[in-house]
């Protein structure tokens, strides 16, 4: 627990500023409860509440760190309610109605006391009601926007602005929720609600103000959210309690951010797996390796030499010469590589706990899917391809393409392929892997590489997944990594531990499923098409290395 010491802050010196002014960074404090030990109560305001002081801050010229856009939240509810003082006074009341009759004059002395607390329970609602506009949230949205990564923990700051008085003796109690029923499951609130007690500053409370009288001060809080699935969501809601002087009533409202939030890919592990990689090392790091294999680029005409094959000779020169001659070829500086990235149903597999990177801290992240497998490969791979110079594009595809983006190289190009994939879900239909290639072969003319990552398993596809290969396999180089289910294994391997009748017909079964995978994989070889079946947890590292040795042996 963390909470800041009231006499911190009382020391330092205070101004008035306007509502033009921006608002530093670095003066936002953190009031409040950090719980960073779990993430649940996402759908609502925990009770549970812890007292802090926060005065009136303003910004520090002096320093240098970026300042903070103020943006107004949008009001999203209110609700005006009792408390629980005021059941005690109507029990308390109701006692005394059910004694007053045992006493001479015990109704005239129960009225006199009723109607003063009649008057002053309405009279407090009232006073409430009337300042219920006098303070209202505000998001000091940083430059970029609320933004993070699956598994991170971001802090955004708000702040409450008023220019009255007469609300500031009482405390207010703030918290943040997620806005939608959709986004509970990617964003966790980790602070419990916050109890502001809100101060004037030293100068206001002396009784020296400033001249002008439209100056707002700002009460900043921060809140801790943790991401937990990709996507762009809608912002957080915040909510407000404000007490009455008696603590009679209460009134809640809730406002929403306007800005939306964005929650990227997590691509350290992924980029860490391939930074351990020799042939990402060899290639791309220290760009010594020899190539092999011949390139496509026509360089120039040469005498025949002994050792040349008959593929290089230049059979129409040759005629014309009167002599053999050879094409000399060079390699490709840039070559175009596309991600084709399956979102059908069979996206939706989720994976086992033990295939998560991060599964030691499965709370960070929402369960992980084999589309977000997929995705996460496709972005990790999309930053090879820029750091060798190649161009790089994509291909969503479900009963048919969905999405494309051309190839193109460069930052800009890779910002573009990252919002392609933000938003991306699976779909409620089956993969046809014959609509798709027909596709492919009409719109890309151009010789690449196609990076299928897709869940290859089903029985259902094996068919049309053969059938559209044919019809690319010779125009296009292939490369197809799927995902290899945990039960589908050689019979009685080491790992295996039979006790029941249940347990060898799994086996016998995931050795039944085994082989027909390797049958497919092998019908595919022949018509030179690459497709391996890798355990979640070596996926995006396989498919990777499997571009990289393709390009370092010059495939296309």
């Amino acid at each position: 627990m963390r909470c800041w010491r009231r006499s911190k802050y009382r020391a330092r010196p205070h101004a008035w500023y306007t509502p033009g002014d921006n608002i530093d960074a670095s003066e936002i404090m953190t009031a409040g409860k950090k719980n960073s030990a779990g993430t649940g109560g996402q759908g609502i305001a925990l009770t549970a509440a812890v007292e802090a002081t926060v005065e009136a801050t303003l910004p520090n010229p002096l320093l240098g760190s970026k300042t903070s856009q103020r943006v107004a939240l949008r009001p999203a509810g209110l609700l005006f309610s009792p408390q629980e003082s005021l059941v005690w006074i109507m029990g308390l009341l109701g006692v005394g109605a059910c004694i007053v009759p045992w006493f001479a004059r015990g109704w005239l002395w129960f009225g006199l006391i009723s109607v003063p607390v009649a008057l002053l329970a309405c009279y407090d609602a009232i006073a409430l009601w009337l300042i219920r506009e006098e303070c209202a949230p505000l998001l000091l949205q940083p430059e970029k926007g609320l933004r993070g990564r699956e598994g991170q923990t971001i802090q955004v700051s708000f702040a409450l602005t008023g220019s009255g008085s007469r609300w500031l003796r009482n405390d207010i109690r703030v918290a943040v929720m997620p806005a939608t029923k959709d986004s509970e499951t990617a964003i966790g609130v980790k602070d419990d609600s916050q109890r502001l007690k809100l101060e004037l500053p030293d100068f206001a409370a002396g009784g020296s103000t400033p001249a002008s009288a439209t100056h707002i001060r700002l009460w900043p809080w921060t809140a801790e959210i943790a991401l937990l699935r990709r996507g762009l969501w809608p912002g957080p809601r915040v909510g407000i309690e404000q007490q009455s002087h008696l603590r009679i009533w209460r009134l809640r409202r809730w406002f929403d951010v306007p800005a939306p939030l964005r929650i990227e890919a997590n691509l350290r592990p992924g980029r860490q797996e391939i930074l351990r990689s020799p042939v990402y090392r060899m290639l791309v790091a220290s760009r010594q390796t020899p190539w092999t294999g011949h390139g496509r680029d026509f360089e120039r005409l040469r005498e025949y030499q002994p050792g040349d094959t008959y593929s290089e000779i230049a059979w129409k020169s040759t005629a014309r010469r009167g002599a053999p001659v050879t094409r000399l070829f060079q390699w490709e500086q840039k070559q175009e590589v596309y991600f084709v990235v399956d979102q059908s149903r069979a996206s939706a597999l989720a994976l086992h706990p033990a295939a998560d990177p991060e599964s030691a801290a499965p709370q960070k992240r929402a369960p992980r899917r084999m589309l977000d497998l997929v995705v996460e490969t496709a972005l990790v791979g999309a930053t090879v391809a820029l750091e060798l110079g190649d161009e790089f594009g994509l291909v969503t595809y479900a009963d048919g393409a969905k999405s494309w983006l051309r190839a193109g190289s460069g930052q800009a190009q890779f910002h573009r392929f990252r919002d392609c994939l933000l938003n991306m879900v699976p779909l409620p239909t089956n993969a046809d892997y014959e609509a798709l290639f027909s596709e492919i072969r009409v719109r890309l003319r151009r010789r690449a590489y196609l990076v299928v990552l897709a869940n290859l398993t089903e029985r259902s596809i094996s068919d049309s997944l053969r059938r559209g290969v044919g019809l690319v396999h010779s125009s296009h180089a292939l490369l197809m990594t799927s995902i290899l289910p945990d039960h589908v294994r050689p019979a009685f391997s080491p790992r295996e531990d039979l006790n029941t009748d249940q347990d060898l017909y799994a086996v016998l079964a995931g050795d039944r499923e085994n082989q027909r995978l390797a049958a497919l994989a092998r019908q595919l070889r022949h018509l030179d098409v690459q497709l391996r079946y890798i355990p979640a947890e070596k996926f995006l590292r396989t498919a990777v290395e499997g571009y990289l040795e393709n390009k370092r042996e010059q495939r296309l």
